[in-house]
């Protein structure tokens, strides 16, 4: 029974190639972005070359993200951990848990939206920002909070039960 369970692990190598396929589209799209800032050269070198290469540089970061998460999901999910040359991998590839590959996806899109704003920033450079572009920044800084907050909250062990001897009045803690 444990050996059909733990062969189920490699069903995740079908998310991690999909993941990884994501970011051959996301290479893609950003390469061609950026050959379009080329042709803006030519014919409209003002804001939409700096547009262009801000869309160019988020959708290559994007698939540069997607390549490390479905490495992270393959090295840490179906490759068995006891693996002799799992030692030789770079950090970035290694994900010990859930709560480290949740972690980069937050960071992942907290990245993506810094980004995005920088491009909204620079498609509007000609005209006042309205206030609603405010929401944006503002929701990058609750979810950079949120993150440190999860991650300051899941390193901390759990304290042990405390029990206190009635008679004695000694204070002994039971793991």
């Amino acid at each position: 029974m444990i050996a059909v369970l733990l062969s189920l692990r490699y069903v995740m190598a079908l998310a991690s190639v999909g993941v990884i396929a994501a970011s051959f589209l996301m290479f893609w799209e950003g390469l061609l972005t950026i050959w379009d800032a080329f042709a803006y050269i030519r014919t409209d070198p003002d804001q939409a070359v700096v547009t262009a290469v801000l869309q160019g540089t988020d959708k290559l970061l994007f698939g540069i993200v997607l390549v490390i998460f479905g490495c992270a999901i393959t090295v840490g999910f179906v490759i068995d951990p006891s693996s002799p040359w799992r030692k030789k991998l770079p950090e970035w590839m290694v994900i010990e848990g859930i709560a480290e590959l949740k972690n980069l996806f937050f960071q992942m899109i907290i990245l993506y939206l810094v980004v995005h704003f920088v491009t909204l920033v620079a498609e509007t450079a000609d005209t006042m920002p309205q206030w609603n572009a405010l929401v944006l920044p503002v929701a990058i800084v609750l979810l950079a909070a949120a993150m440190k907050i999860i991650a300051t909250v899941s390193s901390h062990p759990r304290p042990a039960a405390v029990k206190t001897d009635a008679a004695s009045g000694d204070v002994t803690s039971r793991s």
